[in-house]
């Protein structure tokens, strides 16, 4: 009995002693991989001279003037009320002309008075019945008299308001039973039979136009007129920048549409096809002004070098950039077609740094 209750003592103190070397043996680490960051990438591509360009134009009139009359008086008439068409030598508009007309009269009756006076001293200074200088002065007073004549007749005529050419009253500025003063605009007269479409090109666009005897293809689209696509004409082009925008206006033209009412002021998109032309000097490629970082070192993006499938190594290129354009910001070294070149969380990566994209 006592050789057996020593056996099993031998069997528990060994267990316990296995027990207080397992607790103390180190525990076994565990490795967790930290996901890879994703990031975003563009691939570099050259540019696209023969691609269409799409630009924004306003609609003008092919003609407008503000009319207003050439004396002053009270308006006593309108014509025609706005949308109407007119055609030139209408007369639009009318002032009161009853002291007008009291001026023509005593100006008539000055001239034929004058007129008389002259006519009598050409027959008596032939007989030396008057000097030369009473001679000299009835035929001052005549020519005289003959101006006024003139000018009230002007006068009266002026106080109707004509159409100087064809087209519609776009806008009328006054009513009726105003006092109107000389040269005040009282209607807005357009001319819509045709079109003007009028755009505005930066310099990077400008300076790459094609100088040729036939000018691109054009077209006009209306948002509120799916699917149709205007004919456009090229009209004029300014050669001095807006001293603001620092562009240039190019002026279109297309025939005023039966079956739509085009307006002026409404908004279209322009199409230019195949626009450009190579120079040679022109970037190489263009990139999105996100895209480029800068240090002391001078100008730089970040590109993905594939490392396996979906993971990448990011690495710093130099580049040699130009102006910023439409197009984004002129390459003209450091890249080649194909790069991926990081577009976004450039902060948060460093050269060599393994990321999923």
């Amino acid at each position: 009995m006592n050789k057996s209750k020593c056996v099993l003592k031998n069997i528990l103190l060994g267990s316990m002693g296995l027990m207080l070397l397992s607790s103390c043996s180190e525990p076994e680490k565990v490795v967790v991989e930290k996901p890879l960051r994703p990031v975003r990438t563009i691939t570099v591509s050259a540019p696209d001279l023969n691609r269409a360009h799409e630009f924004t134009a306003v609609v003008d009139a092919s003609r407008k003037a503000d009319l207003s009359f050439k004396v002053s008086g009270e308006l006593i008439k309108f014509n025609f009320n706005q949308g109407e068409n007119v055609k030139v030598g209408e007369v639009i508009a009318k002032l009161n002309d009853r002291d007008i007309k009291v001026q023509l009269n005593e100006a008539q009756s000055y001239f034929d008075k004058a007129k008389a006076d002259f006519e009598r001293a050409k027959n008596l200074i032939g007989t030396h019945a008057i000097s030369q200088a009473d001679f000299d002065q009835l035929k001052s007073q005549f020519t005289s008299a003959k101006a006024k004549l003139d000018i009230a007749k002007n006068n009266l005529e002026y106080t109707e308001l004509k159409a100087s050419f064809t087209g519609v009253i776009a806008k009328r500025y006054t009513d009726n039973f105003q006092e109107i003063r000389a040269g005040s605009a009282v209607v807005a007269l357009h001319d819509l039979s045709n079109i003007y479409l009028k755009i505005d090109l930066p310099e990077s666009i400008m300076i790459r136009v094609r100088r040729r005897d036939q000018p691109p293809k054009l077209t006009a689209q209306f948002d509120a007129i799916p699917g149709v696509n205007f004919p456009l004409e090229f009209k004029e082009v300014s050669t001095q920048a807006d001293e603001v925008t620092k562009t240039y206006q190019v002026t279109l033209s297309m025939p005023a549409p039966a079956e739509h009412t085009i307006l002026p002021g409404m908004t279209a998109h322009v199409i230019a096809e195949q626009l450009l032309q190579s120079n040679g000097s022109e970037a190489r490629f263009y990139l999105p002004a996100k895209t480029v970082l800068k240090d002391s070192q001078g100008n730089y993006v970040y590109i993905v070098t594939q490392k396996d499938q979906g993971i990448g190594v990011v690495n710093r290129q130099a580049i040699t950039i130009g102006e910023i354009t439409e197009l984004g910001v002129e390459v003209f070294a450091g890249l080649t077609q194909g790069d991926e070149v990081l577009s976004a969380g450039m902060s948060k990566v460093s050269n060599g740094m393994e990321v999923k994209y």
